[in-house]
């Protein structure tokens, strides 16, 4: 049995190299022919529309993709915009009067003025030939009044007037209304030096007096008129004021 398997496989080892050999395990080799394979009519059909839809999606990405980049470009870059004014040679020139109907006029008050004719002196001095006259009530300064401070009630003001009295200020007597009410006046001065002197020499005989500065009303004389809105105005104080003051002045 061992000398027939041995022998068997002596059998199979020369039929392999006897194929080996004779090129059976070698593979084919196709020989290479520059004829071109042959295609249908279909098939060529088929490839020429393939090469024209081809050529038709590389021109539309190549256009999307330079539209896409000159966006990017004018919104990094935006377009400055220059407007020109081209005058017509036609358009006529403005007039003088034109001019001066497009002038800028405004609503003046100036004053105070002592009386009617000192405003109408200046109102001529300025070539005023309409404006309006305004009565204005002004707080101004009237006078310096030297007073004894008022006492805690209507006894001690009592006992303070013949207090007075006894130093020699026969006249006094007591301020019935205002701030300082019950207080006693000891003199009214038109000038504050005067009134300080006067306080002073109180003061050398033991009277502690106050000054107060005294206003009033004073009824006093204003003009309205129009002007241009660069004026100037001599000799006299002037405001601009609401249009309206000037009534129809500015019509």
């Amino acid at each position: 049995m061992k000398v027939l398997f041995f022998l068997l496989c002596l059998l199979n080892v020369l039929f392999f190299f006897w194929k080996l050999h004779f090129g059976a395990l070698t593979p084919s080799v196709e020989p290479v022919t520059n004829i071109p394979a042959l295609l249908t009519v279909r098939e060529r059909q088929l490839a020429r529309r393939g090469a024209q839809i081809s050529a038709y999606l590389d021109n539309a990405a190549a256009e999307l993709q330079a539209k896409q980049v000159t966006d990017i470009l004018q919104r990094l870059n935006p377009p400055q915009v220059v407007l020109v004014f081209k005058t017509s040679p036609h358009t006529p020139k403005p007039t003088g009067s034109d001019r001066q109907k497009t002038a800028i006029h405004h609503c003046y008050e100036a004053g105070p003025f002592s009386d009617q004719e000192a405003l109408r002196r200046w109102a001529s001095t300025e070539h005023l030939t309409v404006f309006k006259v305004a009565n204005k009530s002004t707080m101004v300064s009237s006078d310096f009044q030297v007073y004894y401070p008022a006492g805690k009630d209507a006894e001690q003001t009592r006992i303070n007037i013949m207090m007075l009295k006894a130093k020699g200020l026969n006249d006094v007597w007591p301020i019935s209304d205002g701030d300082i009410k019950g207080a006693i006046s000891l003199g009214v001065f038109n000038d504050r030096q005067r009134a300080m002197l006067f306080k002073n020499q109180l003061a050398e005989q033991g009277v502690k007096a106050e000054i107060r500065l005294r206003n009033k009303l004073r009824d006093e004389l204003f003009i309205r008129f129009v002007g241009g809105q660069n004026a100037i105005f001599k000799n006299v104080g002037y405001t601009r004021v609401a249009d309206i003051d000037c009534g129809n002045a500015l019509k």
